[in-house]
């Protein structure tokens, strides 16, 4: 697969320069047939991985708003209900509000497998809809960039966190060049990418301050998605040319860093079959735990997962095993790149 692929087809003339760039497909974390929700037992049943709210930078509002696509029609009430509840709602985009970010927090400080359905459903997408995305053809960095397991393992995952940088960077450099455009303060334009304790016009409880959400708006209150459809229809006409002046030595930094990690992801991407090495010896001695012993190489494991691991007998897929794991609520990940990196797990 390539880039082109995977990014929103807005970018596709605005930086065709990364579109052409490979990577292995990712047959592990798919979206239609969420691996996070293989267990019955997961708290992830009725959100999938979607317990984030994006940040649709001005632009991204704009291009649902001026789209006719009646696959937005939901994105867009759900964008028309933000603004009229004014939480989040910034000149540079809907950002999570104080309110959502608390919520976050509260989750996060919980294990991942065990919080609560209801306090993980109180952080579902507000553009999430009966699993589906309402505003999926403008998405933004992290909804294209995210996998709960990458093919390339650490690898994968390193050049998908590149990605997301240059996307979010794009879509911070063209929000500010539309609010610039479009007669805003420069000296008031904030130059990186902005959250709720910018502004701070509005508390963790939902109330909203409204003189101070005025004084954000300024001239332009009361007309947001005017506002947001006026950005669209500057950066739509944006042109390789003047984002690579937009962007400057940033963009080639990370263009650069893209291709870079490109090469290892290629590389590091986990073949259709894996075997456990013959020679290694599992070390029972411990009920809680197992190690794994290949000469001097040691690697402790739960001894639930001992079964998983001689999962990998060189005939069974190694995207098959991966669903076992999640089957008992464990992301393999991480395992199995020590297992790699140690010499456990081979080809057959």
């Amino acid at each position: 697969m390539i880039l082109q692929n995977k990014i929103p087809h807005l970018f596709h003339s605005i930086f065709p320069e990364v579109l052409d760039i490979e990577f292995p497909e990712e047959q592990i974390a798919t979206c239609n047939s969420c691996t996070l929700c293989r267990s019955a037992e997961s708290p992830y049943i009725n959100t999938k991985c979607c317990t984030y709210q994006p940040t649709l930078v001005n632009f991204l509002l704009g291009g649902v708003f001026e789209d006719d696509d009646i696959a937005l029609d939901v994105g867009k009430e759900r964008i028309q209900s933000q603004i009229k509840s004014r939480a989040g709602v910034t000149p540079y985009g809907i950002i999570p509000s104080a309110a959502y970010i608390f919520r976050e927090k509260k989750a996060n400080s919980q294990d991942f497998w065990s919080r609560p359905h209801q306090l993980v459903e109180s952080i579902r997408c507000p553009y999430s809809h009966e699993g589906l995305c309402t505003v999926w053809k403008y998405r933004e960095n992290l909804c294209v960039t995210f996998f709960c397991s990458s093919i390339g393992g650490v690898a994968g995952q390193t050049f998908w966190k590149k990605v997301n940088s240059y996307l979010k960077m794009a879509e911070t450099s063209l929000a500010q060049y539309a609010m610039l455009q479009l007669g805003w303060p420069p000296a008031k334009i904030k130059t990186d990418a902005v959250t709720a304790v910018d502004f701070k016009f509005e508390e963790e409880d939902g109330i909203i301050n409204d003189a101070k959400y005025a004084a954000l708006w300024g001239d332009w209150i009361g007309r947001e998605e005017e506002f947001y459809r006026s950005c669209f229809n500057i950066v739509k006409n944006i042109d390789a040319v003047t984002f690579k002046h937009i962007t400057g030595q940033t963009r080639e930094i990370l263009e650069a860093a893209i291709r870079d990690t490109q090469k290892k992801f290629l590389l590091s991407s986990l073949p259709d079959f894996l075997l456990l090495h013959p020679g290694v010896i599992a070390d029972k001695s411990n009920e809680d735990h197992v190690v794994l012993i290949l000469g001097e190489i040691t690697v402790k494991v739960s001894s639930a997962l001992l079964p998983l691991i001689y999962s990998f007998n060189g005939k069974r897929q190694t995207v098959e095993v991966f669903q076992l794991g999640y089957n008992i609520l464990f992301n393999m990940s991480d395992l199995v790149d020590e297992l790699r990196e140690k010499g456990m797990l081979i080809k057959p």
